[in-house]
């Protein structure tokens, strides 16, 4: 077997990056859960910045590349598979469908999730990356998909990922309704209500 390119390199990465997502996730995950919390991740995270691209799209952020790996990956193969929506309902046709990890693929992401939190013990990089994994994807997971897509468009981080979305308007109508599901989700404090509804209103970046 031939000696992986920079290139190469980065795209085995990044279908190991998918499948530890899935894995942390329970083994299933919507394709807009898996790209947002890729996106998350490749935020904060100089190693994952250099993996995939995101650009501004219909969603908010989007990765051609991140969506190419996913149907068609090349070095981590047989280890999810891809299951369309469900049905024609506006929420399936925002999910994007469905990965389901294998039975090879948990045998895989189990290695990995191994290799890496002994990693982690001595590199910096490796700590920093299964900590926000271990910490991002459970949390945004619990979210519906309404739930995440507010989270984003309200973050002014994200704002240059979020002009072109056609969902952000009417996701931020609907503020007041998915800010109550956060609240009894657990996933903020009532206390915050108030700021957050505002915040929403405030988001001039998708008037």
């Amino acid at each position: 077997m031939h000696e992986l390119t920079q290139d190469e390199e980065e795209i085995r990465d990044a279908e190991l990056l998918i499948l530890l997502i899935l894995g942390m996730a329970g083994g299933k995950i919507s394709v807009l859960h898996l790209h947002k919390i890729f996106f998350f991740l490749w935020k904060f995270h100089p190693e994952v910045k250099k993996l995939v691209d995101f650009v501004p799209h219909l969603k908010g952020p989007y990765s051609f590349d991140l969506d190419d790996l996913i149907k068609n990956p090349t070095y981590i193969n047989d280890c999810w598979k891809y299951i369309p929506p469900l049905n024609s309902s506006e929420a399936e046709k925002v999910k994007g469908g469905y990965l389901k990890i294998t039975k090879k693929g948990n045998e895989v992401y189990n290695k990995i999730l191994h290799g890496l939190t002994e990693k982690a013990k001595e590199d910096e990089d490796a700590l920093a990356l299964i900590s926000a994994i271990e910490l991002i994807v459970p949390l945004y997971t619990r979210l519906d998909w309404d739930e995440l897509l507010f989270l984003l468009y309200t973050d002014e981080t994200n704002k240059e990922f979020s002009e072109k979305s056609e969902l952000s308007k009417s996701i931020l109508k609907n503020s007041e309704k998915i800010v109550s599901k956060l609240i009894k989700k657990g996933i903020i404090p009532v206390e915050k209500r108030e700021s957050l509804i505002e915040r929403a209103r405030n988001a001039w970046w998708v008037k």
